[in-house]
């Protein structure tokens, strides 16, 4: 007994000693969920429509994980003392809490129905330095996109959005550092005239001003719901976006993994089909809170966990690899090692991997990243309105993020793990993954054909981009599977005029190419595509610079 009591006496000491300079959130795990007001059997108590249709299509069932904290257990903490609640996580069974007297935490420990209690405070530090250079002008080739045009159609995006899968129906939660200006920049003019951006709430600071803090959100954000022709078309633009600050880039402390399985637990709430996190952690200002490799194994970070959690309630979860490659630490970050999500890495324009991207596999040997979409010199909205070009995980994410919800839409009856499935077995590298790009770069139009039901048929269909043009276009025809190697190709004006002629090869199950014509009259001109006994026209339109 003596031994307990110089033990708790010791420990008070040490609280009290360090009550003004030691971080001041606490974790705290409680025992169960007993004598909840909730129950299984009414879900609707406590999860939206649109969440339990989720869990209904994908056939997951509502378990006790799913109810939320026992709200008796919560009044008996904050009775304690002068104690502030932070977060509630139903996941886990906890709650974050503010502690300004870290001498009370010893009774709050002292609760039976307290499991653990762990310090998960911040302090401050300088702000994060964001650099960042300006995009190349944009020319005739991708006047469409703009500077954004190489990093949706290195992913082959750009069939998706051509038959008008640009996201809609599908919400996108953001979870990020903050998204300053987004409700007056004009990238997100259409988005937000269409009632499709919804911020929720600031869990870094408990409110619900998610306008200001950080640029990094807003830059994020724009690379999926930015609509800006000729400079800047977002991977999915007509998406509905909810925007959740969890990160404070003034410093790392493990609170703000707290802050994210809070946000993500409302966003399953809410009913969010898909999640975009440009975050990731490793290494904190309190050293002692620090994740080891050995960490990265999907079942230790409590980020990771929520993140297969998330997954397991049927959301889809997409993750930043991280910008560590370059770094001691080099491999990918918390929650990037999760299992059943998208950990996405970062290459170039040229599919080459950027030096700064975080290497796998994780500890436990799962490949990881596991997709890789443009982070170098990827191009984005800044705050002046112009577009820029920047480098990091943050963009290779919801790049990709983007697309990932075009290929839902367009197979809406699909789960989140047989969408994740068709993305990696449509990547470069499937059959011979690796540890700097995992399975390599995903063809979203491959990946739509993997989900494709069997009996469907595509129309034959000639694809040109950009269309209308100033004489300088690519074009693809996307369902050529067993016909002949060859097709003979022939531009011809609205007479019939032939004007130009090529040939081009079949590459697995499509023929592509790219024309220029000069000094041609603004109109209307034809493409044909002539092969076995086909026959397939598209119009085109030239129109002057």
């Amino acid at each position: 007994m003596k031994k307990v009591l110089l033990i708790v006496y010791l420990l008070a000491l040490v609280f009290a000693s360090n009550a003004q300079t030691a971080p001041q959130k606490f974790w705290v795990q409680f025992t169960d969920k007993s004598n909840s007001s909730y129950s299984i059997s009414s879900p609707q108590a406590f999860l939206s429509d649109r969440a339990l249709e989720r869990r209904a299509k994908s056939g997951i069932a509502i378990t006790e994980q799913d109810i939320p904290v026992n709200q008796a257990y919560i009044n008996q903490v904050l009775a304690i003392g002068d104690l502030f609640l932070l977060h509630e996580s139903k996941w886990f069974n906890s709650i974050s809490i503010f502690c300004p007297d870290s001498v009370l935490m010893l009774q709050v420990s002292a609760l039976p129905f307290v499991q653990l209690t762990r310090n998960v405070n911040r302090f401050e530090t300088e702000p994060i330095e964001v650099t960042s250079t300006r995009a190349a002008t944009s020319t005739s080739e991708n006047m469409d996109y703009g500077a954004s045009f190489t990093q949706i159609e290195q992913i082959n995006g750009l069939p998706l959005h051509q038959r008008g899968f640009k996201g809609e129906g599908i919400y996108i939660g953001v979870l990020d550092a903050g998204f300053r200006f987004y409700s007056i920049l004009p990238i997100f003019e259409k988005a937000r005239n269409e009632g499709r951006i919804s911020p929720v709430r600031d869990f870094a600071e408990v409110d619900f001003d998610v306008d200001g803090h950080s640029n990094h959100g807003t830059y994020v954000l724009s690379t999926m719901a930015g609509y800006d022709e000729g400079n800047l078309i977002g991977t999915a633009p007509d998406a509905n976006y909810f925007l959740f600050r969890t990160e404070d880039s003034d410093s790392e402390f493990v609170i703000e993994e707290d802050n994210w399985v809070a946000a993500v637990e409302m966003a399953d709430k809410l009913g969010i089909d898909v999640i975009n996190s440009s975050l990731g952690y490793s290494l904190f200002d309190n050293p002692t809170h620090d994740h080891s490799y050995a960490d990265m194994n999907g079942e230790t970070a409590r980020i990771s966990i929520a993140a297969q959690i998330a997954a397991s309630k049927g959301m889809l979860v997409v993750t930043s690899a991280g910008n560590s490659g370059s770094s001691p630490w080099k491999y990918i970050t918390a929650p990037g090692d999760a299992k059943d999500i998208l950990t996405i890495g970062a290459v170039t324009g040229d599919g080459i991997h950027a030096a700064f991207s975080g290497f796998g596999p994780t500890a436990d040997g799962r490949v990881k990243p596991n997709v890789m979409a443009m982070g170098q010199a990827a191009t984005f909205a800044s705050l002046d309105s112009t577009f820029i070009q920047g480098n990091g995980t943050s963009f290779s994410s919801p790049i990709l993020c983007g697309m990932a919800a075009c290929l839902w839409q367009a197979h809406p009856n699909k789960t989140n793990m047989e969408i994740i499935s068709a993305i990696e077995e449509s990547a470069h590298l499937y059959n011979a993954p690796n540890d700097s790009m995992g399975f390599g770069i995903p063809d979203f139009w491959k990946a739509h054909l993997v989900l494709r039901e069997p009996d469907s048929v595509e129309p034959p269909e000639v694809l040109i981009y950009p269309n209308p043009n100033q004489g300088k276009f690519r074009f693809e025809f996307l369902n050529a599977e067993n016909t002949s190697e060859l097709a003979d190709v022939r531009v011809m004006d609205a007479l019939g005029k032939e004007i130009f002629k090529t040939c081009v090869g079949r590459s697995e199950n499509h023929f592509f190419g790219e024309v220029t014509l000069v000094d041609l009259a603004d109109g209307i001109y034809f493409l044909e595509l002539l092969f076995d006994d086909q026959r397939v026209v598209e119009r085109f339109q030239i129109v002057s610079q």
